[in-house]
């Protein structure tokens, strides 16, 4: 009885839910359940991962004025580099003081990840004209790699591009590696001055001596300065001050020769010993008075040999030198004065009642006195024309092309090489006939 209740029930509840879904969907549901439609599987085409290479590091870094090159550092490899430095003057990185500071911030971009750690170097062009011709707004920083120019703004922190394309950067390194050129030979020039000094420091006015001895020493500091790559203005400031000095002293001395040249002898009534005696006196002073203005015009030059080499673009160097030029031509035409006072004065040692002999050695005597003046007039003249040569090389050096390698551990440097060929002095451009008289 039970199972037929339990029967009744089952049929029951399929008949009301055949009723509920006939009314909802129109028609009565299948009982055979079909399979899902599902998409056929398509085969997938194997696609490649693209690795993002690194940047390329680039090898030279140049800057342009109007697509002139101006700057340009190059990153060597060992082999180029030994080939470059063989033979080169090796000199201390402090030679070169913060002037390579600029490039150091730069360096480490260039420096591909093998080098790191390990001897690098360095090779640094810089073109001299346009450096002094630049405004420090106009370059154009450009970066090459092995695959041609790179964009310098993803290779390089602003910041280190910035301070490198700076013009008064460049302008100093480049007046670095000038002085460094030249400081061998104002070392020369200043023993050469300092022996003449010495050997008339005892005959010279006190406070000429003063102003000499004073202004060789502080010439002395600031070259070694310089060696060590200090340029500091209040030291240029200094050196021309004695230059102004050491000019108003060159011209009271040629004043005071010209005038004693004039003085006359004494005159005796009978014999000549009066003109012998003041002749001898006269030419003995005129002869200190000349090696005195040698040693004033020589210490003139040297300072402002040293001088020209501090980072200047004026028009000032120029004019100074033509008037440190008039100036030598001045002491150069003393000898003529001297030699004319001379011989006038010898005819004056003359005496009808003195023996020809007597006046004969009277007057090679003086002439003998007077002979230290005219040999230290002539051998000055020349020694000064080889250090205006000098210092005409130095203009002729800073608007040249400049070129020096840099060697380093990776981030600081450790040497620096420069080239020191010494061509034949250019013709040494003087502007007064006197001074190219004693040549």
């Amino acid at each position: 009885m039970t199972w037929v209740i339990l029967g009744g029930a089952a049929i029951l509840l399929v008949a009301v839910l055949a009723v509920v879904r006939s009314r909802r969907g129109g028609h009565v549901a299948s009982p055979v359940i079909e399979p899902l439609a599902l998409p056929l599987p398509v085969a997938v085409q194997p696609t490649e991962l693209k690795v993002s290479e690194a940047p390329e590091v680039p090898t030279r870094l140049v800057l342009a004025v109007d697509d002139e090159p101006v700057f340009a550092m190059t990153m060597l490899d060992e082999v180029e580099g030994a080939k470059q430095v063989a033979g080169l003057s090796r000199h201390a990185p402090s030679a070169f003081g913060r002037a390579l500071e600029p490039l150091m911030q730069v360096a480490p971009s260039m420096a591909t990840a093998g080098m790191a750690n390990s001897r690098q170097l360095m090779e640094v062009v810089i073109n001299g004209p346009l450096v002094a011709a630049a405004d420090g707004n106009g370059f154009r920083a450009i970066t090459m790699g092995a695959s041609g120019v790179q964009q310098n703004a993803r290779l390089f922190e602003p910041k280190a591009l910035q301070n490198v394309a700076n013009a008064a950067a460049i302008w100093q390194l480049a007046s670095v590696a000038v002085a460094q050129k030249h400081l061998a030979d104002i070392s020369a020039t200043l023993k050469r001055v300092e022996d003449k000094v010495a050997g008339i420091q005892s005959m010279l006015e006190e406070e000429r001596a003063a102003l000499i001895d004073g202004a060789l020493k502080y010439i002395h500091s600031a070259r070694q300065a310089m060696q060590q790559g200090e340029f500091l203005d209040r030291t240029r400031d200094k050196l021309e001050d004695f230059e102004i000095q050491l000019e108003q002293a060159g011209t009271t001395l040629l004043r005071q020769i010209e005038r004693e040249s004039k003085s006359e002898l004494e005159r005796d009534t009978v014999g000549c010993e009066g003109e012998y005696q003041s002749a001898l006196a006269k030419h003995q002073a005129l002869a200190v008075r000349a090696a005195e203005l040698v040693a004033c015009a020589e210490v003139r030059l040297a300072n402002w040999y040293l001088c020209s080499l501090y980072p200047d673009r004026s028009k000032m160097l120029e004019s100074r030198m033509q008037q440190i030029q008039q100036f030598m031509g001045k002491v150069a035409s003393v000898q003529k004065r001297l030699k004319a006072a001379l011989n006038a004065d010898c005819q004056l040692i003359d005496a009808r009642f003195t023996p020809d002999e007597i006046i004969a050695e009277r007057r090679t005597h003086v002439r003998d006195e007077a002979k230290s003046g005219n040999d230290a007039l002539r051998n000055g003249a020349k020694r000064c024309a080889t250090i205006i040569a000098r210092v005409q090389t130095v203009a002729d050096d800073r608007s040249s092309t400049s070129r020096l390698l840099i060697e380093t551990d990776g981030k600081t440097p450790t040497a620096v090489y420069l080239s020191h060929e010494k061509p034949t002095l250019p013709p040494i451009r003087i502007q007064n006939e006197e001074l190219v008289a004693c040549l």
